[in-house]
């Protein structure tokens, strides 16, 4: 095995080997597993089970959208303050099983918007934040930490993999209630195991993020969250409409849907680790902005009406520029501000559901106008202006921002 092999796989062994590690890599499986259920199937269900229009399926996801950005940032600065991170996850997946099971039972869309508001605080950005407390508390593993939070971030899609092609079995046979049920029980499935698993001595001590107490958001972080929010905007657009113009535009089934799903969250086991241990090798915003302009190639191809042979295709490179966008984009934002990841952390993770307003505000309001297929241009310009903002953000080291701000105070 050459040296370049080996450290690849060192670094994967570490995730599996080290318990902080694969507790985590186990939590984020079962949440995989239980979003990627139902979430490709959210505005099927609102059009179907309670007869919304287009825009307003959209809109389902803006709620959660709202009430994710106010209290996920205020949480997670006090997180940093704190030291800990496993409170806020308990409390998060408890949320997020009372706020989804109930879904099963409603057919009004008034109250599918509260519910849904009511899950807006996820549990996600706090598991990144706190793996990277790991990372940084076991110094050995510093140097892959690209490497590890790949492979961790592929746990969510190893969940994914299965989760569609349950979710379509489950419509199948069991309807949407059925479906929604599923789904809260696993996210109380891993409350249990967090609760089990995740020990408080394994929490990194409050004097890794004294600075945090400093009041405020960075500047840079309020850049970070912009920025982001026009990546994940086009994510977002691709999970609200790309199941839409399967159904509608090319007359598929909702099987076809958690296929194709399915295929990217597939090519998501390779493309994470490896992706991971690229940026390791060549820079973690370097290989952050390739991604992202290949996330304007994806959605410009995606809007050439495109049959269901060449969106397969799109799909496996889909997973590709996940790697980069949801893997190595959060070790990126980490390093502008590494004295206060878990807002850091969030800055970055919140944009996912907040991005939702801007791509449903932006789909929703020409899907009526201009075929489906043609709305994905609009995605690659919010990938294009987010990767400008990024090329221009500097990484800083913990010891630089220290070193900062032991001159800054004299």
């Amino acid at each position: 095995m050459s040296k370049t092999e080996n450290s690849f796989v060192s670094g994967i062994k570490i995730v599996f080997t080290d318990r902080d590690f694969r507790t985590i890599f186990i939590s984020l499986f079962i949440i995989g597993l239980s979003v990627g259920g139902f979430m490709p199937y959210l505005t099927v269900w609102a059009t179907n089970t309670l007869h919304a229009t287009s825009f307003q399926a959209g809109f389902l996801f803006v709620p959660m959208s709202i009430i994710g950005l106010v209290v996920s940032f205020y949480l997670a600065s006090l997180s940093d303050k704190w030291g800990k991170r496993k409170p806020f996850i308990i409390w998060a997946l408890l949320i997020g099983t009372i706020s989804r099971m109930p879904l099963a039972f409603t057919h009004s869309y008034t109250i599918a918007l509260v519910l849904l508001a009511i899950g807006g605080f996820n549990a996600f950005s706090f598991f990144f934040a706190l793996l990277n407390d790991f990372i940084v508390k076991k110094q050995e593993s510093k140097s892959q930490a690209g490497t590890i939070t790949g492979t961790v971030r592929m746990a969510f899609s190893q969940g994914y993999i299965f989760g569609p092609m349950l979710g379509a079995l489950i419509i199948d046979h069991g309807g949407y209630t059925l479906l929604f049920l599923l789904s809260g029980l696993l996210s109380l499935a891993t409350l249990g195991w967090v609760l089990f698993a995740l020990k408080e001595d394994s929490m990194p001590q409050t004097s890794v993020h004294g600075s945090s107490k400093a009041a405020g958001i960075p500047s840079v972080l309020i850049a970070v969250f912009v920025a982001a929010l026009f990546i994940f905007a086009g994510d977002s657009g691709r999970s609200m409409y790309l199941p839409l113009y399967i159904t509608d535009t090319l007359k598929q089934s909702v099987s076809i849907v958690g296929i194709l799903f399915t295929v990217t969250s597939v090519f998501e086991l390779v493309f994470m680790p490896l992706g991971g241990y690229f940026s390791d090798k060549i820079g973690v915003k370097r290989f952050f902005i390739i991604g992202i302009a290949c996330q304007v190639l994806y959605f410009i191809l995606t809007s050439l009406h495109l049959p269901l042979s060449g969106l397969i295709v799109l799909q496996v490179f889909y997973a590709f520029i996940l790697s980069a966008t949801m893997g190595v984009g959060m070790v990126y934002a980490q390093s502008l501000s590494p004295h206060q990841i878990g807002l850091a952390t969030t800055a970055y993770m919140t944009a996912i559901q907040t991005s939702a307003v801007v791509s449903s505000l932006a789909m929703g309001s020409l899907v009526s106008v201009i075929p489906l297929p043609s709305t994905f241009y609009i995605l690659a310009v919010f990938s294009v202006i987010s990767g400008v903002m990024f090329l221009f953000m500097k990484q800083k080291s913990a010891e630089e921002m220290s070193l900062k701000e032991k001159l800054r105070r004299g």
